[in-house]
This record gives C-alpha cells, structure tokens and sequence, in this order.
C-alpha cells in the first residue's frame, strides 16, 4: 500500500484552481458573479426553519444546529445580533492549495475587487460593498444571506448584513455602507475581527 500521509485534497486544489482558470479565461467580473450565483445557489437547498424566539436561534447557533452552521460551522454572539464566525470555511482548501501549489494567484484580488463593487445582488443581499477579502468570499457572504431566507424567528424572517471580513494575511474588509445602515459602530465590527475572522449582523 503506497504511502498517501502527504496526499492533498482534489476537491480543494480543483476548486481553488478553477477560480484561477476562469478568471484567466472570462475575466474577474465573470468569476465573481459565478462565485457569487453559486452560494446562491447552494442556498435554495437549505432547509426552512423557525425558532420560537431569539435565545432558541442563539442556541441552535452555538450548537451548529442551524442552516448556516451546517456550512460555516459555530458563531459567537456579541450582543445586538452581531456575530463573529472564528475560522473561514475556506480555510482548509487554502490550506491545502498553499502547501501543494504555494501563494494564491494574484488574480484572485481582481475577482474580490469585482465582488465589492455595487451591484443590484449585493445590495439585495447584502453584502460585498468591502467586506470582501478574497473569491471565497463570493460564495460565503452569499451563501449565508441567502440561507438567512430560509430561516425566521417566531415566525418572522431574519436578514443578514456582512459588515466586515478578515483574510488569512489579516487585511479587513469593512462595509461601511452597512454599518451605516444597522448603526453598528466600526469600533465593534473591529473588536469582533480581533478574534474572528468575519462579523455579521442578524436582523429581524
């Protein structure tokens, strides 16, 4: 039997390097909205749910037991409906691309670039607007706001604002637009990144 202790990951390196392919081939404004109809995508397979009330929505979230958790794993609660998600979903297939091919592409901040820029989507959605930091973040802001549709709170629908994003270098994104909108102070949305690698806010 061979030795595989070294093997990496094919979805990983597939994925990370399909990014890079069809940035090289339709450009960074394609990718993005790729990435970007993907989470959304992925989100019309969540399954609905109701919570009585919010303690019972915060519960399910410390114990991954909510839609969202299912992709994104246990978020803390820092109070008001912010949250702080400590390790990006992504963090394994980056992991896993740098110690086989090296650095990310270049290319990918084009892709980023592209996803923050306004658009009929992101506004929908809310999110991008500078909270992106990397192509991942295209299919997880998404995914996540888009699986929020799926999910009420005694009965009424909650929606999610992406306020900022951290990358694994430590650059922030900060949608100010959007804490702007929730009247959540920059203050907060940075204390949350010190520990965490992107914040949220939930609203009913």
């Amino acid at each position: 039997m061979s030795d595989t202790s070294g093997q990496h990951d094919a979805g990983h390196l597939s994925f990370l390097e399909l990014v890079q392919v069809i940035t090289n081939t339709a450009g960074p404004a394609f990718t993005s909205g790729a990435l970007l109809k993907t989470g959304m995508a992925i989100a019309k397979r969540a399954k609905e749910q109701d919570f009585p009330d919010f303690d019972a929505f915060l519960t399910a979230v410390t114990a991954a037991q909510t839609a969202i958790a299912n992709f994104e794993g246990s978020a803390k609660h820092y109070g008001n409906g912010v949250f702080g998600l400590p390790a990006c979903p992504f963090a394994g297939s980056i992991r896993t691309y740098k110690s086989y091919v090296g650095q990310l592409p270049s290319d990918y901040a084009h892709v980023s670039d592209q996803y923050n820029k306004p658009s009929p989507t992101t506004e929908k959605l809310r999110v991008g607007h500078n909270a992106g930091v990397s192509p991942f973040c295209c299919v997880h802001q998404t995914l996540r706001s888009a699986t929020a549709e799926h999910i009420r709170i005694g009965g009424k629908p909650i929606t999610i604002y992406q306020l900022g994003c951290k990358s694994g270098s430590g650059d922030r994104g900060i949608a100010e637009k959007y804490l702007q909108e929730c009247g959540v102070a920059r203050e907060t949305v940075d204390k949350v990144l010190d520990e965490n690698m992107c914040c949220y806010l939930v609203k009913l």
